[in-house]
């Protein structure tokens, strides 16, 4: 009996000892029950502004999850169980840092029954807010306004212990900005509009560096002081000085000479001036202005430094342009001569600032014969990785991007995610682009920036994408899509995944031979061959689908915006369709004089050809009915992030695609004429 009862006691010891020796589970954070708040969350007496912005997101998105009314109060006024947003005496009393991660980093941290969302600074705190939404609550952005919100519902919130560090792999993540910020562009975009995007940016951890600029000539060098006072500052083009005249756009044209000593020493107290101004910006870029004019400067001090290369043919030059032309000249060398000297002389006033410079155009190369100062950024121009369905493309990227970096102590990549060319058509192809941003940040690069526009019910998963991996490259690409197409529109997910794989395979396939698919020049556009009928049927066929099965009011509402996107394409595809059976029939669309020389013989000669002037007319007046059709479309969702405003009336304006206003012009001679 005594034998038994030692067993059991020492059994019963040897069970206490085991338990004891395990911590019993974490207790569970609650910041909401039924409705009701649990929590306050506070911030430092003397919070900055970015940081109010951050708790208040914060507040408002627990409201909308479960109802509750989270208090939102100063650091001398807390009790209890809070939630800490940003830095604080309470933080550091818990002996929570974020001290030493690097710009833009964060902490979330459940200590002695409190969470702590810290940054290294205030975008990182405000991003340490957004990513505990994400990840622990459920919140995602898949594009600007409310209608791109996902925000599950759920009276009561609570979370398990967190532990979670995170520092971005991109410091620069940048997506061209709505707002004018340059003084040839023209406003198109509403100041809401913008916001709302920028918002969207910001809760999607885009941002990174301060950097100004582009193409900067105008700004440096106003051609209103300049241009009549100084015509010697202006490249030397086969004797002539390319000094801006009235019809300078502030962009296009007029380089200046860089080797002149008074262009150079302009250009540094340009320079210096907007580092005393804007002490919080990490870099200005100085390039030369876009192409145009008469070309880059011909004179024997700027000659001089040219190492005598030549531009690869066919993939990077116009074929229309001799093989022996100077505008196949390699010209990196004197231009960033002269953007090492601008760095130079702002070292001395601005110590660790940066002067950017595109890698673009006839400096696209890298240096053969001089070294870059470390404080200079080449901005790499690759036009582009949706371009990377042919891989002769993709590896002569490749080469000249891992060029730069070994020439350069930083560099950075300037991508075309949209363009002049390309007024927001479906270009879907967040593979391409997710495999570039990979590869780049494994060869060095940290630097990224594109051009965009808010066309997300378009092209909005390549942006949604690009954020996730410019901040994290270790991220899954396809787990990104499967929870953006699964959250966003529940058992319309597969219908609305088919139609943009659908996209992607088109794409590619009209690419991989190194062709661009471009909408530039109407008469020579390859969008028909791109959008045939038989893909813009299935992919209609895929947005019925999503709409019949769509379950909530939330994804009706998303499937249908995603069906305007699509609206927009195909109104697009059936004018230039329109538009090319005028082409054929000759009847011009781009030169008005010779327009209305064609409608003259026309309706001079009703014997030989009246039944021609009556094709002609209802082709022409169908076709400007398919456009105006298209343009009203355009007007109706200029705010409403279905479709990139800005960049359609850009196309519109420089390029040769729209012709609307040329289809009035044949119209009303018809009509005239008749």
């Amino acid at each position: 009996m005594m034998v038994r009862f030692a067993r059991i006691c020492s059994f019963l010891f040897i069970a206490f000892f085991l338990l004891g020796s395990f911590s019993p589970p974490a207790e569970k954070f609650q910041i909401s029950k039924n409705g009701k708040a649990l929590v306050s969350i506070v911030i430092a007496g003397n919070a900055s502004d970015e940081t109010v912005f951050a708790a208040t997101e914060l507040k408002n998105y627990i409201k909308k999850i479960s109802g509750a009314v989270v208090n939102i109060i100063k650091e001398k006024a807390s009790t209890g169980k809070n939630i800490y947003v940003g830095k604080s005496n309470a933080v550091d009393a818990l002996k929570i840092s974020a001290e030493n991660l690097e710009k833009e980093g964060f902490t979330i941290q459940t200590v002695k029954g409190n969470l702590i969302l810290l940054g290294h600074d205030d975008a990182g705190t405000q991003f340490a807010v957004y990513t505990f939404l994400e990840n622990y609550l459920g919140v995602r952005w898949l594009w600007p306004g409310e209608l791109g919100e996902v925000v599950p519902k759920n009276k009561t919130i609570s979370i398990d212990a967190i532990n979670e560090t995170e520092e971005p792999h991109y410091k620069w993540r940048s997506r061209m900005s709505l707002k004018a910020n340059d003084v040839w562009r023209t406003r198109v975009t509403s100041d809401s509009t913008a916001n709302e995007v920028e918002l969207w940016e910001k809760r999607n951890k885009w941002g990174g560096m301060k950097i100004y600029g582009g193409h900067s000539l105008s700004e440096i060098f106003p051609p209103e002081k300049y241009a009549k006072a100084h015509p010697e500052y202006y490249a030397l083009v086969n004797g002539v000085r390319d000094a801006p005249g009235p019809n300078y756009d502030y962009k296009h044209g007029s380089q200046v000479c860089t080797t002149n000593p008074d262009v150079i020493k302009i250009a540094c107290e340009w320079a210096i001036h907007f580092f005393d101004e804007h002490p919080d910006y990490d870099a200005v870029n100085m390039s030369m202005n876009d192409d145009g004019g008469l070309g880059y400067c011909q004179c024997n001090r700027c000659r001089a430094l040219d190492d005598g290369r030549r531009i690869e043919q066919p993939l990077d030059s116009d074929e229309s342009i001799s093989k022996d032309s100077l505008k196949n000249i390699i010209i990196t060398d004197r231009i960033y001569t002269y953007i090492n000297q601008i760095a130079e002389q702002v070292q001395k006033k601005h110590p660790g600032k940066y002067i950017m410079c595109y890698a673009y155009s006839q400096y696209k190369r890298p240096p053969k014969n001089i070294v870059l100062n470390p404080m200079v950024i080449p901005q790499y121009t690759q036009w582009s990785a949706y371009s990377h369905a042919n891989l002769k493309i993709k590896q002569q990227h490749e080469r000249i991007a891992k060029g730069w970096g070994a020439a350069a102590e930083r560099m950075s990549i300037y991508e075309y995610y949209i363009n002049g060319s390309w007024p927001s058509l479906h270009r879907v192809v967040p593979s391409l682009f997710a495999d570039n941003i990979k590869e780049l940040y494994k060869d060095g690069v940290n630097l990224y920036y594109t051009q965009a526009g808010n066309d997300f019910a378009i092209n909005g998963i390549n942006y949604y994408v690009a954020g996730k991996l410019l901040w994290n490259t270790s991220a899954d690409e396809k787990k990104i899509l499967d929870d953006y197409y699964n959250k966003g529109f529940g058992k319309a997910a597969k219908y609305i995944q088919s139609f943009d794989n659908r996209m992607e395979t088109a794409w590619k396939e009209a690419t991989k031979n190194g062709k661009d698919v471009t909408a530039g020049v109407l008469a020579d556009t390859r969008i028909l061959e791109l959008y045939t009928p038989e893909l813009l049927k299935d992919c209609a066929e895929d947005l019925q689908k999503a709409a019949m099965a769509a379950e909530t009011d939330i994804f009706k509402k998303r499937v249908a915006f995603i069906q305007n996107g699509f609206q927009y394409t195909l109104l697009t595809v059936k004018a230039t369709q329109k538009a090319k059976e005028l082409l054929a029939a000759g009847v011009p669309l781009f030169t008005k004089e010779k327009a209305k020389q064609e409608v003259s013989l026309s309706t001079n000669d009703a014997e030989q050809a009246n039944k021609k002037q009556q094709d002609q007319q209802r082709l022409i007046l169908e076709t400007l009915k398919a456009w105006e059709e298209r343009d009203a479309f355009v007007e109706a969702h200029k705010s409403d992030h279905v479709l990139s405003y800005f960049w359609i009336k850009y196309n519109d304006t420089n390029r040769y695609f729209n012709p609307h206003q040329k289809l009035k012009t044949l119209a009303d001679a018809y009509s005239k004429g008749n």
